[in-house]
């Protein structure tokens, strides 16, 4: 039986191998992370990533937008309670983490020498952190904030948060219990700023 037959159609190539590069993120990392690596594990001959995604950093480029499409969609919760809503986004923070590890990487870690996401790309996360910013103000109208500028408060919040997914990734979270150490976190910040 010829290479041909078992060949993974053009319509689905970038789909697979989008799934090949996020399997090779999560059980390898960025080590791992290599055209030939990629087609290997997607089926696909290396010169197919080439011309779907113009390379390496298009495939990176790839789940960074995903990445952010996806985040930005977690974050959007609404609650009637702006404060509430807060702690409902923080949660939501890391629980996209841990469920997508390879995708936070890529977002967050910048494991990657050669990649510089696009003008289009960096704006993509310039609107998902002010997915944060347009929360706070509606705290502020609560009460919340009230003296520090929405993005600085997001920007605190937001360090606050990466910093404590970042530490569980790496496994190194101490707590007694990491979801109660976490809502505490979130608590705190957002009772410290009231």
């Amino acid at each position: 039986m010829s290479d041909r037959a078992t060949r993974t159609p053009s319509l689905l190539v970038r789909g697979e191998v989008r799934r090949a590069a996020l399997a090779i993120l999560e059980e390898e990392g960025p080590e791992g992370f290599t055209v030939r690596a990629i087609a290997r594990r997607a089926h696909v001959a290396p010169m197919a990533i080439y011309n779907h995604f113009g390379g390496l950093n298009g495939v990176i480029e790839a789940l960074w937008i995903e990445g952010f499409e996806s985040f930005r969609d977690a974050l959007s919760l609404r609650s009637e309670d702006p404060g509430q809503g807060l702690v409902d986004a923080g949660l939501a923070y890391r629980a996209f983490a841990l469920a997508h590890p390879g995708l936070y990487g890529v977002m967050f870690r910048h494991p990657f020498r050669h990649f510089e996401p696009s003008p289009e790309a960096a704006e993509l996360a310039a609107l998902t952190f002010q997915t944060l910013v347009s929360m706070i103000e509606r705290a502020q109208a609560i009460g919340f904030f009230a003296r520090q500028s929405a993005s600085d408060a997001a920007q605190v919040i937001w360090s606050a948060c990466h910093g404590y997914v970042a530490l569980e990734l790496q496994d190194m979270n101490f707590a007694d219990d990491r979801d109660r150490a976490y809502r505490l976190l979130l608590a705190t910040l957002r009772d410290g700023f009231r």
